[in-house]
C-alpha cells in the first residue's frame, strides 16, 4: 500500500527527545504527542482533558498506515490538540502499559491488535478502545475523525457520565483480570492433555494451528516434540515436522536472506506480514534444532543456520547486542524490499535462471501485488529431480547469494535498533543452542559478546534495564527481562565451558532479584514490581501471547537453577508458582504452553551430565550429548572440575589427562564414563 510522505518538518512535538525509533518517527507529526510520563498525565488532570493513548511499534505496518492517514492529517491533528492530551507509547519499551490497555481493548471490543487506540479519562481509565481506524468511514469501520469528534463532544456535554462509565468499566474488567482460578492438584497427565488439546486445532493440510492469519507457535511445536519423545506417538512428530517444513518452504521464511517474518496472512504460509522480529527468530531456531536432533534431517539444521546468520548479518550491534526488528515497509510499500519480478531475477541470474525461477514458483503475474514471494512446494522437488544438475543445492545457493547481493542495494526497511534485554535473552539461548549442534564458533562468539554487552550496558547497581539505545538505558524493571535473560544465561552456562562460573553467578544474581521484585506470597508473578504510580493496576500475565509468559519461563529457570546449584529455595519457589497456576493447567492449558513446558520439566526425570577433563575425548563427549534430543538435561563441563561452576563439580575431578563423564538421573549417578562408547551406552538408557 503506497503511503504519502511529508517532504518537510513543519511540526515538532514532545517525542523529539525520546530514544525509541517508533516514537522518534512520530516526532514531527502535527499531533502534539507526548511520551507516557508525569508531564502528559499531569497536564490531562490539570486541564481535565481526555487522553488519547496510541500504542504501537516500529515494525507495525498498520501503525504506519494510521500515522500517514490520520496523524499527519492537519485537520485531525487540530481536533486532537484542542480536545485531548495525546500520548504515544512504544509497546516494546512499555510492555506493562501494553498489557494493561490491551486487556481493556479486548474486553471492550472482543479483539486486540496494533495500533491500539484507547481513550482515557484524566485518571487513566479507559472510556473507549479500538485498534486501527481509517481517517473517514470505510471498511465497515468508523472514521477516526468522527470518533475523536464525537467522544470529545460527549465529554464536554457530560463529563460526570463519561467518568462514571469509565469507573464502571474499570471495576468490571479488573475484577475479571484479578480473578484467580482456584488451585488444584498438579498432575503428570497435564502436559499430555495440553498437547492432545492443541492437536485438535492443528491444520493437517497446511501445517500449523488454525486458519489465517497464521502464527508460528514455536512453543507448541516444541511441546509436540517432547510429547512424541515421551510417548512414541508419531502423530505429534509428524505434526511438528509438517508445520516446520511448511513454514520453511513458505513466504513467511525469507528464502533469499533467511529469517522468519512475524506471521502469514494466509493459511498456507505464503504471504507474510513482512516485519521481522528478533523474538520470533529466537524462538523458532531452537525448535528447528530439536527437530534436527530427533530426525537427523539436515534440512532443519540448514534453516537454523540461515536464521541465526540473518540475525548476525542484519540485527547485531557492534558491541554484541541484538536489534529488535526490521520494518515491514520500505519506500512506503509493504514488502517491497523482499519481493521480485520475474524479469528482475532473469536479469540477475542470466541464462541460469530458468530452473531457479521454476523451483521458487516465480511467474510473470506474481503472487503478491504483481510481484513474487519466493516459495517452495511439491513441484519444486520435481524441478530438482528433473534438473540434471549434479549439485542442485549449490546451484540454488549460488542463485540466492546473487539475489541477496542485488537486494542489498535496495532501500532497506527501517531497523528498530533498540536493544531489549528480554528479547536478547531469547536470542542468547538460540545462539547457544546453535553452537551446540553446529560447532560454529561464530555463534558462541555472538553469545558471549551479547552476555558481556548486556552485563555492561543494561545491568547496573543490581538492576536490569529493559531497553538500551544510543548510550541511553530505560528506567524501570520488567519481569520479562529477568526471566528471558536468565534462561539465556543458563544455556550459556552449558555452552561456554571456560566461563561457566561467571554466567552462573550472573544468572543467580538475576534470579534472586526477580523473586524479590516480581513474585508475591501466593506464588504469582507480576510484570512489574509493586508500587508503580503510573499504572492503574499491577499487571500480571499467566498466559502466553506473542511471547511466552515470563512467569512461566521464570519457573523453568528456577527448576534448572535448583539442579545446577542445589539451592532448595529455588525449588520451593518454583513449586509454589506451579501450584498457583495449577487451576489454569487444568482448565485452559492450551493458552499457557510455556507453563506446561515448565510443568513437564518438573515431572520428568532430571538428567545431569557433568564432564571434567580436557582433550579430544571431552569434545567428542560434548558433541555426542548435544546431538541428542534430551530436553530435560543439564550439562556442566569443566577442564579441571573447578567448583566455581557450581556444586555439580564438587568431588568430580579427572586426573592425569583423563576425561570423565558423570551421568545422573534424579540425582542417582552411574559410574563415570571414561570413553565415548561408555557415555553412548549410558545415554541410550535415558
Amino acid at each position: 500500500m503506497e503511503s504519502p510522505a511529508r517532504t518537510s518538518h513543519n511540526s515538532t512535538n514532545h517525542l523529539i527527545s525520546e530514544n525509541s525509533p517508533y516514537l522518534l518517527a512520530h516526532a514531527h507529526n502535527p499531533v502534539d504527542w507526548y511520551p507516557w510520563g508525569d508531564e502528559a498525565l499531569k497536564k490531562a488532570e490539570r486541564e481535565d482533558k481526555l487522553i488519547f493513548l496510541s500504542i504501537g511499534y516500529a515494525a507495525c505496518h498498520w501503525c504506519h498506515v494510521m500515522e500517514h492517514e490520520s496523524f499527519e492529517n492537519d485537520e485531525i491533528a487540530a481536533i486532537l490538540n484542542e480536545h485531548y492530551v495525546s500520548i504515544k507509547v512504544d509497546r516494546e519499551q512499555r510492555p506493562d502499559l501494553d498489557e494493561i490497555y490491551m486487556a481493556f481493548t479486548t474486553s471492550m471490543t472482543g479483539h486486540g491488535g496494533w495500533p491500539m487506540s484507547v481513550f482515557l479519562t484524566p485518571d487513566r481509565k479507559p472510556v473507549f478502545a479500538g485498534t486501527y481506524f481509517p481517517p473517514d468511514d470505510r471498511f465497515g469501520r468508523p472514521g477516526f475523525k468522527k470518533v475523536i469528534t464525537e467522544i470529545a463532544a460527549a465529554y464536554r456535554q457530560d463529563k460526570g457520565l463519561i467518568k462514571q462509565s469509565a469507573a464502571d468499566i474499570f471495576t468490571k474488567v479488573t475484577e475479571i483480570i484479578n480473578r484467580k482460578v482456584p488451585p488444584t492438584l498438579l498432575s503428570r497427565q497435564m502436559p499430555a492433555a495440553a498437547a492432545e488439546g492443541l492437536m485438535k486445532n492443528f491444520d493437517n493440510y497446511n501445517g500449523g494451528f488454525g486458519n489465517a492469519p497464521k502464527f508460528p507457535h514455536a512453543l507448541e511445536l516444541s511441546l509436540f516434540l517432547r510429547h512424541y519423545r515421551k510417548t512414541g506417538d508419531l502423530s505429534f512428530l509428524q505434526a511438528a515436522e509438517k508445520a516446520l517444513t511448511a513454514m520453511a518452504h513458505g513466504g513467511i521464511f525469507d528464502q533469499v536472506g533467511g529469517g522468519f517474518a512475524r506471521y502469514a496472512t494466509d493459511a498456507r504460509w505464503l504471504v507474510p506480514h513482512f516485519e521481522k522480529m528478533l523474538y520470533d527468530n529466537a524462538l523458532l531456531a531452537p525448535v528447528y534444532i530439536e527437530a534436527y536432533q530427533i530426525t537427523g534431517n539436515e534440512f532443519y539444521l540448514d534453516i537454523t543456520r540461515r536464521t541465526l546468520d540473518f540475525i548476525l548479518r542484519e540485527m547485531t550491534d557492534k558491541a554484541g547486542g541484538f536489534y529488535s526488528a526490521l520494518d515491514a515497509d520500505s519506500e512506503g510499500k509493504e514488502g517491497k524490499f523482499y519481493v521480485w519480478s520475474k524479469r528482475e531475477i532473469e536479469e540477475i541470474l542470466g541464462g541460469d535462471s530458468d530452473r531457479f525461477i521454476k523451483y521458487f514458483n516465480v511467474t510473470e503475474q506474481g503472487n503478491f501485488e504483481g510481484y513474487n514471494i519466493l516459495n517452495v512446494d511439491a513441484g519444486s522437488e520435481r524441478i530438482r529431480q528433473e534438473s540434471g544438475i549434479t549439485d542442485f543445492d549449490a546451484y540454488i545457493g549460488d542463485g540466492l547469494s546473487r539475489l541477496l547481493e542485488a537486494r542489498s542495494r535496495r532501500v532497506r526497511p527501517l531497523t528498530d535498533d533498540k536493544i531489549l534485554a528480554s528479547w536478547n535473552g531469547l536470542a542468547l539461548s538460540a545462539f547457544c543452542r546453535g553452537y551446540q549442534v553446529t560447532g560454529d564458533g561464530r555463534y558462541l562468539d555472538a553469545a558471549v559478546r551479547n552476555a558481556s554487552s548486556v552485563h555492561e550496558e543494561l545491568y547496573r547497581d543490581g538492576k536490569m534495564a529493559h531497553s538500551f539505545r544510543s548510550g541511553r538505558r530505560s528506567s524501570g524493571q520488567f519481569l520479562e527481562d529477568y526471566a528471558y535473560y536468565i534462561q539465556g544465561l543458563i544455556e550459556l552456562y552449558q555452552t561456554d565451558h571456560e566461563n561457566n562460573g561467571r554466567w552462573l553467578a550472573f544468572a543467580t544474581e538475576l534470579a534472586e532479584t526477580a523473586q524479590a521484585l516480581f513474585m508475591d506470597d501466593g506464588g504469582h508473578f507480576y510484570l512489574r514490581p509493586s508500587g508503580q504510580d503510573d499504572l492503574i493496576f499491577r499487571p500480571g500475565n499467566e498466559t502466553d501471547g506473542a511471547l511466552p509468559a515470563p512467569g512461566s519461563v521464570m519457573i523453568a529457570n528456577l527448576l534448572k537453577l535448583n539442579r545446577i546449584t542445589e539451592n532448595q529455595t529455588y525449588l520451593a519457589s518454583a513449586e509454589k508458582a506451579l501450584k498457583a497456576l495449577s487451576g489454569l493447567f487444568s482448565r485452559a492449558p492450551g493458552g499457557m504452553t510455556a507453563g506446561v513446558l515448565a510443568l513437564d520439566y518438573y515431572f520428568s526425570d532430571k538428567i545431569e551430565i557433568v564432564i571434567v577433563g580436557e582433550g579430544e575425548t571431552k569434545r567428542a563427549m560434548v558433541d555426542e550429548i548435544h546431538k541428542r534430543f534430551l530436553p530435560n538435561k543439564v550439562i556442566a563441563v569443566s577442564c579441571s572440575g573447578d567448583e566455581a561452576g557450581g556444586p555439580l563439580f564438587v568431588g568430580r575431578r579427572a586426573e592425569g589427562g583423563e576425561v570423565l563423564a558423570f551421568v545422573c538421573r534424579n540425582s542417582v549417578c552411574n559410574l563415570p564414563a571414561s570413553t565415548l562408547e561408555e557415555l553412548q551406552a549410558q545415554l541410550s538408557d535415558i
